[in-house]
């Protein structure tokens, strides 16, 4: 028996040592360990103990020390500390990871988010898509596609479930290109009921440059870091169980997908990372479509890119580093579609009349084409999208009230300036002299409103088929 007494009094004093380093209470490690809050209480009094709660116990303590349980203590304090470390808990959560940047490029995220929620254009863009996908064919193990940018994951899901619907047995390997953790974050959201209505899919996530995404090998010097290459088997049949673990990868990859701010404030990636995700249970029927670094056989059924580049870039980047990339891993009878903005509705409307001394550089659909063909002679392919009657497609800001015979109040006029500023790509510096001018910008948007009966916008887009079987 004083044999036992000691094994207690050491075990007592092993777990108010761990208690100490980690800042828990007792009562939250006997939770935690055993779902008992007053199990330390009990065992120090002298009460009895089973083998198997010591066991698990030490199990516990063990599996903590490796990092493997996730402990947020509470500390004795002071009560003025109380709601600091309260805070310092709830930031904790995985909606809350984030990772800094440049004001320009996160304020520019702000104007898209606002952009995405008050515009339908994610669904007339997909809708669009889904009539192409009818058209192309998957390859003889599946359908490969490529997306850019990988945004807030709308126009991806609606995609996919017009590609789902149409090859309901086939495998689906999705290649996305992002830009920063709240991309990954967004897009993933959505994406786990796609995995679950879909289970032969493989969700392939990357921030790296377009240029080395296509087959996920980086080329590019503006840092030396390797890339990192997760892969996650998700385990379970529910999207609330893949959610969870998805939701797991985020503290990690934090860092990894932070956004520097490179030559001509364009964003850089701290780390160049690669994230597969795919379902355990289907890993043998995916084998053929798991993708590896620079894979030689990666080619893509059908690849979009919406809004690849700037007006600002050069015809040089767009070609040399976005679509002759893009193209050379189309798979014969694969598929790369093109959108960007068209320069003559309401918003760029707008903008003129803000900044009639600006000019806005816009390179046509037509300038693309022809200097592409140029690029790719020699090669076999076909490009649709010359006519406007084809090319040409609107969408509005949906969330405007009814404009006859009421006011627009300020809130309304702010989201359709920052969705006509976003839309026409002005510079951050020329949005930010605007707003301190005082309120002329508001009331040029809200005549534009008025005269237009609403905001409204027009994209142009083409295709390029490479020729084959």
């Amino acid at each position: 028996m004083a044999a036992l007494n000691e094994d207690i009094t050491a075990l007592v004093e092993e777990v108010r040592n761990f208690c100490a380093r980690h800042g828990i209470a007792e009562s939250t490690f006997g939770r935690h360990a055993v779902n008992d809050g007053k199990l330390v209480s009990r065992i120090s009094s002298g009460s009895w103990i089973e083998e198997e709660t010591a066991r698990r116990v030490h199990d516990f303590m063990e599996r903590a020390e490796r990092g493997e349980v996730a402990l947020r203590g509470r500390p004795k304090r002071k009560k003025s500390d109380s709601n600091a470390t309260k805070m310092a808990e709830l930031i904790s959560s995985e909606s809350s990871v984030r990772t800094p940047g440049s004001f320009a490029f996160h304020e520019q995220r702000q104007r898209f988010h606002i952009f995405a929620n008050t515009t339908n254009e994610s669904w007339v863009v997909a809708d669009r898509v889904a009539t192409e996908l009818a058209d192309v064919s998957p390859g003889p193990d599946g359908f490969r596609l490529l997306y850019t940018p990988m945004d807030n994951g709308i126009i991806l899901t609606r995609t996919l479930r017009a590609l789902h619907a149409l090859h309901p047995d086939a495998p689906v390997l999705v290649v996305m290109k992002g830009r920063g953790l709240e991309d990954l974050r967004n897009t993933m959201g959505r994406l786990v009921d796609r995995i679950t209505e879909h289970p032969l899919s493989v969700f392939v996530m990357t921030n790296m440059y377009l240029r080395e995404a296509v087959d996920l090998t980086k080329r590019s010097g503006d840092n030396p870091e390797n890339v990192v290459w997760r892969n996650l088997a998700l385990e379970g049949r529910r999207s609330y169980d893949f959610q969870g673990q998805v939701a797991g990868l985020y503290g990690e990859l934090a860092r990894e997908w932070l956004v520097h701010q490179g030559e001509n404030a364009q964003p850089v990636y701290a780390v160049p990372s690669v994230v597969t995700i795919y379902r355990l249970d289907q890993e043998s029927g995916l084998q053929s479509i798991l993708p590896t670094p620079g894979d030689p056989e990666l080619r893509y059924n059908y690849a979009l890119l919406n809004h690849p580049y700037l007006h600002s870039h050069t015809m040089t980047f767009r070609l040399d580093y976005v679509l002759r990339p893009v193209f050379d891993r189309l798979a014969a009878g694969g598929r790369m579609t093109v959108i960007q903005g068209y320069p003559r509705d309401p918003a760029h409307e707008l903008v003129g009349r803000i900044w009639p001394e600006q000019a806005l550089p816009v390179i046509s659909r037509y300038d693309v084409i022809r200097d592409l063909r140029k690029d790719l002679a020699g090669e076999g392919f076909t490009v649709s999208g010359l006519t406007d009657t084809n090319a040409l497609f609107r969408f509005d800001m949906h969330t405007l009230p009814v404009l006859e015979g009421h006011n627009l109040g300020t809130q309304s006029l702010s989201a359709a300036f920052n969705n006509a500023v976003y839309f026409a790509q002005v510079r951050e510096e020329l949005v930010q002299d605007a707003i301190r001018e005082g309120r002329r910008y508001l009331e040029i948007t809200e005549q534009v409103l008025r005269e237009n009966g609403g905001l409204w916008f027009v994209n142009e887009a083409f295709s390029v088929t490479r020729k084959g079987a």
